[in-house]
């Protein structure tokens, strides 16, 4: 009889203890500080009509802007009246060339290539004009067989003047100097426009005059 008494003693005891230390556990994961809930990104701001999802935005061909109707002026084929400025090479301060500048993507860029005797060497250009909507910049990028460089301009066009002005920056590759290039296109009339390249070595200093060409259409 002592001994059942003493089992069911030890049963009780142990049920107390056990349950007290469920109870115990419970109230520490109660008092433990649950970690706040992720705050959600906010959502990134988009253009008006233009959806979150990637790839799910129509697709649109370039739309031509009023502000590309400037450089139709720049197309068509022209005859070339050049003028060279006092440099370092042997030169031909006075030639004739030809050019032609041809309308690409409908509209949007105009590629023009002229050819002439300068450097009493035969010479090549190419330069492609656009107008970048996203930053309502005039843009252009310029290689000539002087040069190995591929000169990168940023422009505006003053519509009072009736002038595109570039700026762009390259390294020279005979004194590998940085150089500061500005150029020029103003329009005269409907069938004449003129060109003028300018060059520095740091901002601010004096400009030298490198070359300037008279285009009319041929």
């Amino acid at each position: 009889m002592r001994f059942e008494r003493t089992i069911a003693v030890l049963v009780l005891a142990t049920g107390v203890t056990f349950g007290g230390v469920v109870v115990a556990a419970m109230q520490a994961v109660e008092a433990t500080p649950q970690p706040a809930a992720a705050a959600e990104p906010e959502s990134p701001k988009y253009p008006p009509g233009v959806k979150t999802e990637v790839s799910m935005n129509p697709w649109v061909p370039t739309a031509v802007k009023p502000d590309h109707a400037v450089l139709a002026g720049l197309a068509g084929k022209f005859t070339t009246n050049v003028h060279v400025y006092s440099g370092p090479y042997a030169r031909k301060f006075d030639t004739e060339g030809t050019a032609e500048g041809l309308v690409l993507v409908g509209g949007a860029f105009v590629a023009l290539t002229h050819s002439e005797q300068r450097m009493k060497q035969p010479y090549e250009g190419m330069t492609i004009f656009g107008f970048d909507q996203a930053n309502r910049k005039y843009t252009a990028a310029s290689v000539g067989s002087t040069s190995t460089a591929l000169v990168n301009l940023v422009g505006s066009y003053d519509a009072e003047k009736k002038q595109l002005v570039f700026s762009g920056r390259f390294s020279d590759q005979q004194s590998r100097v940085l150089t500061i290039s500005r150029r020029v296109i103003t329009f005269v009339d409907a069938n004449t426009w003129t060109y003028e390249e300018f060059v520095s070595k740091k901002q601010g200093d004096p400009e030298t005059t490198v070359v300037s060409m008279t285009f009319k259409r041929s």
